[in-house]
């Protein structure tokens, strides 16, 4: 059958219309989302996701398709999809494409303070709905996995003794699944990694943060008998160091990576063969004290391992330093939340 003849049965011209132009643009983008259409029981209809309302404000904002995906934590040709999949919603251009920087066209210019209302409209809702369905005792924090075990207990203890006792939930992900969960609404601060080489694509009209610590990436090896390093830097080129890496996916990675460049710029080489790649820390951690490799790990993470020498450090000098950051919106989500942000502040 015809995958259009379904739409003869009582759906209207424009809806056979719109299916038709968004079957025709998932033919000309192989990789297009595949919520771009949706089929319902009734007929093929164009369904609209308030995420790509927030992707046309972030671009009428910024004028720039790079600079907005950046924004939004997705590709260039993810973001260039969810714009086009909200004008084939709309039936109409929003962006004029020809120039730069970018301009809206006369739809886009009347849907943007719609696109705001409505966003601002559903958030105030969902905060009510939350706070009514969670309490009044309960906080939400962002995180990493490392983090949530490295940092976030000590900082837990420190601030309920300020701020009195409050329950806390912990959401573990990416620095930009946190930081996507803090702009939505989903989490009242983000504990993350901070460094030059990690930009934190948030509004700063809207977010503010604060230092809570500091850490450092170290490089550390099983022991051998003697209490020398297994795997010990720098290497030579004929046998080069085996190196327990993190995906290029985490914070912990481009920290990493930025530290052995200014390594290398300053003229200290060393020779790495990478032997096991983790988007999880404390798999590397494990891996490291079964004698696979050397890794390169927090020091908040393997301080006790250095003490009780299960660990020794594969290298002298100082390591690779990194801050830890909590941010949170600059409106609080209650009075509980500005007494936990406050209790931080002052620590």
């Amino acid at each position: 059958m015809n995958i259009l003849s379904k739409a003869n049965n009582g759906a209207s011209i424009r809806d056979q219309t719109a299916t038709a132009g968004c079957l025709s643009y998932r033919r000309d983008q192989r990789q297009a989302d595949s919520a771009v259409c949706v089929f319902l029981r009734r007929g093929y209809h164009l369904f609209m996701d308030h995420k790509w309302l927030e992707d046309f404000v972030v671009l009428a904002r910024e004028r720039s398709f790079s600079r907005a995906a950046e924004q939004r934590h997705v590709t260039q040709p993810q973001f260039s999809r969810r714009i086009r999949a909200l004008e084939l919603w709309v039936g109409a251009d929003l962006i004029n494409r020809a120039g730069l920087p970018l301009s809206l066209t006369p739809a886009g210019e009347e849907l943007l303070p719609v696109a705001r209302r409505a966003l601002a409209g559903l958030a105030e809702l969902r905060e009510r709905i939350r706070g009514a369905q969670a309490g009044g005792d309960w906080v939400t924090l962002a995180t990493g996995r490392t983090l949530s075990r490295t940092v976030a207990p000590a900082w837990l203890q420190r601030v309920q003794r300020a701020a009195g006792g409050f329950r806390l939930r912990i959401l573990t992900g990416s620095i930009h699944e946190g930081a996507t969960a803090l702009e939505q609404g989903a989490a009242d601060f983000l504990l993350t990694f901070s460094h030059p080489r990690l930009p934190l694509l948030l509004d700063e009209a809207r977010f503010e943060g604060l230092t809570v610590g500091t850490d450092e990436l170290v490089a550390v090896s099983a022991p051998r008998p003697d209490g020398r390093p297994l795997h010990a830097l720098p290497g030579t080129e004929r046998r080069p160091v085996l190196v327990l890496g993190y995906a290029p996916t985490l914070a912990l990675h481009q920290i990493l990576q930025d530290g052995l460049g200014r390594r290398a710029q300053a003229g200290r080489e060393l020779h790495l063969r990478t032997a096991v790649e983790s988007d999880f820390a404390e798999s590397l951690h494990e891996q490291a004290l079964q004698g696979v490799g050397l890794a390169w790990l927090p020091r908040a993470l393997v301080a006790t391992d250095l003490q009780a020498r299960r660990l020794v450090a594969a290298e002298d000098g100082p390591g690779i330093a990194f801050e830890i950051r909590l941010l949170r919106p600059r409106q609080p989500r209650n009075a509980l939340v500005q007494t936990v942000w406050t209790a931080s502040s002052a620590g």
